[in-house]
């Protein structure tokens, strides 16, 4: 299972910065303006300022050889790279990235004859990849960024925040809960809308007639809504994920963090007007326990949602 730890803003306090490991970092440009070039039929052709970005990322090698920059691709608006630290450093990885920030904006502000010109947003993201098949993943993401962005700036309405939908079709939730969603909020108004509840001990057999039986409602426009928590509920929603057809409004118990975009599993079906991501809970920064209470919350949330479909489908 790939596994990576992924920082906002600050630092994980328990980890040493100085040792060796790959780092995938993400900078973005102030105030996420397309400084750098523009993106166009799936690639990215750099302005001369992003030129200036990959010289300077290159030369974090040439002033420490301990750290090897294996990985960079330069968006309009901002950048993600791979950093692999061979030998543990003096100082902590994130004094080498400010020094890659400072020594781009020197170059450009004298460039444009500008000391005030601003060329990043504070800070930076972060992942730490502890093992290959993140590491892979992380390079996965990065090679497909330029074809990710030209979706988004096609489709940027299925790409935005959420942050009033209908509560006709929603059950009501109570403060400091909301409900917050990506992707497209019509398919909450779907005349079908299927269910996908899975027991645990549910057996092999029933799940096989199940999964036949949900493939054929997506097929025949049925919109499946599922609380995504047991195996059998995750193996449906990957049946209607490959499917060319398939729709899905699927739940998020964990909340959504402020820079949250949808991953490699959903982006396309964004894009595609073909899933809805939900959520009433507030972010926190630790994966909270998925308690009982919360699963058969969650399923009555779904309950809701899709009794909307059968009252609409009966004229109610």
């Amino acid at each position: 299972m790939a596994y990576w730890l992924a920082m906002q803003g600050k630092r994980l306090y328990w980890h040493d910065y100085k040792r060796t490991g790959f780092y995938m970092v993400t900078l973005s440009t102030a105030p996420r303006r397309p400084l750098f070039g523009r993106c166009m039929d799936n690639q990215t052709e750099l302005s001369p300022e992003g030129l200036v970005v990959c010289r300077h990322w290159c030369q974090i090698s040439e002033r420490e050889p301990r750290i090897e920059t294996s990985m960079l691709v330069v968006m309009p608006d901002h950048l993600h790279g791979i950093l692999f630290v061979k030998e543990p450093l003096e100082q902590a990885l994130g004094a080498y990235i400010r020094g890659f920030k400072s020594g781009v904006t020197s170059e450009l502000r004298k460039v444009k004859e500008n000391p005030e010109f601003q060329v990043w947003e504070p800070g930076y993201h972060q992942v730490i990849s502890l093992n290959q098949n993140t590491l892979q993943a992380c390079k996965c993401y990065i090679r497909d960024n330029p074809r990710r962005y030209c979706i988004k700036k096609a489709h940027p309405d299925l790409f935005v925040r959420l942050e009033h939908l209908n509560d006709t079709y929603l059950p009501k939730v109570k403060p400091p809960f909301s409900w917050v969603g990506f992707g497209n909020p019509f398919l909450l108004e779907a005349p079908h809308l299927r269910a996908i509840q899975v027991s645990r001990s549910i057996t092999d057999e029933a799940l096989s007639d199940l999964r036949a039986e949900i493939d054929e409602a997506s097929q025949n426009g049925a919109v499946c809504v599922s609380p995504f928590i047991s195996p059998g509920e995750q193996a449906i929603v990957e049946d209607i994920v490959r499917s060319p057809k398939g729709r899905v409004i699927v739940l998020k118990q964990a909340g959504f963090p402020p820079l949250y975009k949808p991953g490699s599993r959903y982006f396309d079906l964004c894009a595609q007007g073909r899933v809805l991501i939900l959520s009433p809970y507030p972010y926190t920064t630790t994966q909270p326990k998925l308690s009982r209470e919360r699963c058969l919350e969650m399923n009555d949330m779904v309950a809701h949602i899709c009794r909307h479909g059968d009252d609409a489908m009966c004229g109610n």
